[in-house]
């Protein structure tokens, strides 16, 4: 587990900001290292500004004091102006792709030797680290403030913030990213446990892998009363494994007119992982199995695939199925099983589920308008948001994820 801290001379408004009840970064630095949960091996703690230099003991101790913040009187190799985000990427980047990875930090870019746009600065290490494998996650926090703010496109140096917003970015498997997220939510710290419990902090949740099996109870089709489409039961499956089961009337199916079928909702946000940046458009397929008898065979050998079955899918990219019995009915009389599966072939940009950062961003033109916020708003928030994005969809396009499927089974007579 490596922990960056960004050491530029902005985030010691943070720290003189603070109250008695409600000092996140100060909070974030102390219980980081120990939270319950987090499993690591070996634990690393850097600080940031122009380089990097690991910390000990006492010098994360003093990160939590103004001291840590400020350049000693006669040290010219000390750059707390500059917070360089884009290196503390690249060193994540960098990672066993089995680690997990914290920067805390206020994603203000300010980094005078970066020849390009911020956004070709941090796209090369986003797509690295999604690239591993990796997911990242991102956590804002709203936080007291005391000082000036810097590097405003204006130029301007004589405006203050009462708060401002704090921001973690957590790289590694989703699976540390869940374990992670639980026992943020469980932390030592009563305000930001408080806030992420109450939903003042926010987090967006970029991964390959948004989606995980889960159930409410209730069948994830729809049947339309009326129709050649009844319920049945006809299959044994295991303890727990919903199956919908239907039988279908092939002969009133074929001289009807339509209608009277059944519908798959799509990918139920119970079944998504909290925060996840997912929408967008998908291509469904579905896969027809055929029983040629009741017994239990090894692996499934009384089950024959078919093949594809055509249609069902909208033409739209969504991801909603219809069991249309006018196109089983021309399937000979059997026991079927169809298996369908979503698969994510774009991202929406910007998201739903960063819509937050967006309302946390101002950019060079909204300037006068941000310095007047009760919330001093994030420069740029919006563009790292949509950086993230395009690095996740890029992977995607590389490595093509399921996002969600049903199983259903039909019996036609």
């Amino acid at each position: 587990m490596s922990v960056y801290l960004d050491g530029s001379a902005s985030m010691v408004g943070f720290i003189r900001g603070g109250t008695a009840d409600e000092k996140p970064l100060a909070d974030l630095i102390g219980m980081l290292p120990s939270l319950d949960t987090i499993d690591h091996a070996k634990l690393t703690i850097s600080r940031f500004d122009r380089s990097f230099t690991d910390l000990k003991s006492a010098d994360v101790s003093r990160m939590q004091t103004e001291a840590g913040y400020l350049c000693p009187a006669g040290n010219r190799n000390c750059d707390a102006q500059e917070s360089h985000i884009d290196q503390a990427l690249g060193r994540v980047a960098a990672e066993d792709p089995k680690s997990l990875s914290v920067i805390v930090s206020d994603l203000w870019l300010a980094n005078s030797e970066v020849r390009t746009t911020d956004g070709v600065a941090l796209s090369k290490p986003l797509a690295d680290i999604f690239a591993s494998g990796r997911s990242v996650a991102v956590y804002g926090f709203e936080s007291p403030y005391s000082g000036r703010v810097s590097d405003l496109p204006s130029g301007s140096r004589t405006v203050t913030a009462a708060r401002r917003h704090l921001f973690l970015v957590v790289a590694g498997p989703v699976e540390r990213l869940r374990a992670f997220r639980d026992a943020m939510r469980n932390a030592p710290s009563a305000s930001i446990a408080r806030a992420l419990g109450n939903g003042e902090a926010h987090y967006s949740l970029f991964t390959l892998d948004p989606v995980v099996t889960a159930s409410d109870g209730t069948q994830p089709f729809e049947l339309k009363a009326g129709g050649p489409l009844t319920k049945a039961s006809f299959l044994t499956v295991r303890t727990g494994v919903r199956v919908p089961q239907y039988h279908l009337d092939r002969g009133a199916a074929l001289r009807s007119s339509g209608g009277g079928g059944a519908s798959w909702r799509g990918v139920p946000e119970t079944g998504v992982l909290p925060g996840a940046v997912w929408q967008g458009t998908s291509q469904g397929t579905t896969k027809l199995y055929r029983r040629l008898g009741d017994k239990c065979l090894p692996k499934g050998g009384d089950w024959r695939e078919e093949g594809k079955l055509a249609g069902g899918w909208p033409t739209d990219g969504g991801a909603r199925f219809t069991l249309d019995p006018s196109e089983l009915a021309t399937l000979p009389p059997a026991t079927y099983l169809l298996v369908g599966s979503v698969r994510r072939t774009s991202l929406l940009s910007p998201n739903p589920a960063t819509q937050w950062m967006r309302d946390w961003s101002f950019d060079a033109a909204g300037e006068a308008v941000a310095v007047k916020q009760p919330v001093m708003p994030t420069l740029n928030l919006a563009e790292t948001a949509r950086l993230l994005e395009v690095a996740l969809l890029k992977s995607a396009e590389s490595k093509p994820m399921n996002i969600g499927g049903f199983a259903v089974a039909v019996e036609i007579e």
